[in-house]
């Protein structure tokens, strides 16, 4: 009978176990728009931004964070670029789930080295810890005032739609 009951419950264990592993990732997606590659898809989800790239981890002292180090996970901006948009693209527009937008020069992107997170040493940036994808200008050192009004610019947070414009 303990093994009956045994052959019962595996199955059952094994399909929630799946669906506690893909749980694991926000439902947050990221709307795509614009000058996008034929196979593009309209919108992209945590997983498929854990799925880019090998994630990288960078350590920056966060201005919007009290200048806290803090390692954030993620990939270049540049290779989003590479993998949905034309490459005749001029600006990628960043917009965040409040309504602020950014118009970022396509020669930003890679000059200025930025990077977009999904996740930080607590887990991954859900709207409430300004996700659910960040964009950031590393640098090394803390972020003065005058480097900020610089850079500032191009740090979005709560990201919700990126448009590819010609």
């Amino acid at each position: 009978m303990k093994q009956l009951i045994s052959l019962m419950i595996l199955p059952f264990l094994m399909i929630s176990t799946t669906f506690a592993k893909d749980a694991a990732y926000p439902r947050q997606k990221i709307d795509l728009s614009g000058e996008l590659l034929p196979n593009s898809p309209k919108s992209i989800s945590f997983k498929d931004l854990k799925e880019l790239q090998k994630p990288v981890t960078l350590k920056i002292f966060d201005p919007y964070n009290k200048n806290l180090e803090t390692a954030f996970e993620g990939f270049y901006l540049i290779d989003l670029v590479k993998k949905y948009g034309k490459p005749d693209f001029k600006i990628l527009r960043v917009g965040a789930i409040d309504g602020y937008k950014v118009d970022i020069p396509k020669n930003e992107i890679d000059s200025q080295k930025l990077f977009a997170s999904y996740k930080d040493e607590k887990g991954f940036l859900t709207v409430d810890r300004m996700g659910p994808l960040r964009i950031l200008a590393p640098v090394k050192g803390v972020v003065n005032k005058d480097l900020l009004l610089k850079i500032g610019v191009y740090w979005v947070w709560q990201v919700k739609t990126i448009e590819f414009v010609k």
